[in-house]
């Protein structure tokens, strides 16, 4: 009898999953829900706009995976700009889907879903840490426990700094294609393990390209060049090949 009590208080909650998918809203068993593509879904939930709201939202274009993706605060698209340095997602979709708990009222919808290149999936929910209350970390907690269930990671993109939200800003402009070239990654690869600075890769890329700063800063934001991106981005940053 001790240990059925036991059983039962430790054993799962039921959870249903609810998206939208073209316009057609459908709800099933989360166990049912792994081999759906949610990196294509629709936004299953839009926050209401009114007049002097604090929250800046929009659009951001992803350049792994050339779709917009909607945002809900400048912190969101900052961790946006994150997953976008990454080349192995090749999807990624907003408010992706509500997250129901049985027998708790609680429900919940994450602010991203991610498709990595291998097939992977993950959750991401983004809140400054500051802001992350009792009902967060519970949401967040239920949420990390379904993802081990069905096979996805979880993150909580919680530490952006001012510094590196003011870096991503800025190296995001140099995301596009054009500023790149395959000329310019061999010789980065040639001098892999090199440590120099920002304006010394720059004269080095001299010849090599149109814009050898431009295509030094689409290095940094691919991570061909790696530079401390907690500090303040300046010329005289040092950047290892």
């Amino acid at each position: 009898m001790i240990e059925s009590q036991v059983a039962t208080r430790t054993a799962p909650a039921h959870v249903d999953v609810e998206w939208v998918s073209r316009g057609r809203r459908d709800r099933r068993d989360a166990l049912e829900v792994v081999d759906v593509a949610f990196e294509s879904a629709d936004l299953v939930r839009r926050p209401s706009s009114w007049q002097h709201k604090r929250n800046y939202e929009g659009y951001y274009w992803a350049a792994t995976t050339g779709t917009h993706v909607w945002f809900e605060s400048l912190f969101e698209r900052a961790a946006l700009m994150r997953l976008d340095r990454d080349r192995h997602v090749v999807g990624v979709a907003a408010q992706p889907m509500w997250i129901h708990w049985s027998g708790s009222g609680r429900k919940h919808a994450p602010d991203f879903f991610v498709r990595y290149r291998d097939g992977r999936g993950a959750l991401v929910d983004v809140k400054p840490a500051r802001y992350i209350g009792y009902d967060d970390a519970e949401a967040f907690r239920r949420t990390r426990e379904l993802c081990g269930r069905l096979g996805w990671e979880y993150l909580v993109v919680s530490d952006i700094a001012a510094t590196e939200h003011r870096n991503l800003r800025f190296l995001s402009g140099y995301r596009f294609d054009r500023w790149g070239s395959a000329v310019v990654n061999a010789q980065l690869r040639d001098r892999s393990g090199e440590r120099r600075t920002l304006q010394a890769w720059a004269e080095i890329l001299d010849g090599a390209c149109e814009s050898p700063l431009g295509a030094v800063y689409s290095a940094v934001w691919w991570g061909s060049l790696k530079v401390d991106e907690i500090s303040p981005l300046a010329l005289s940053s040092v950047a290892a090949a």
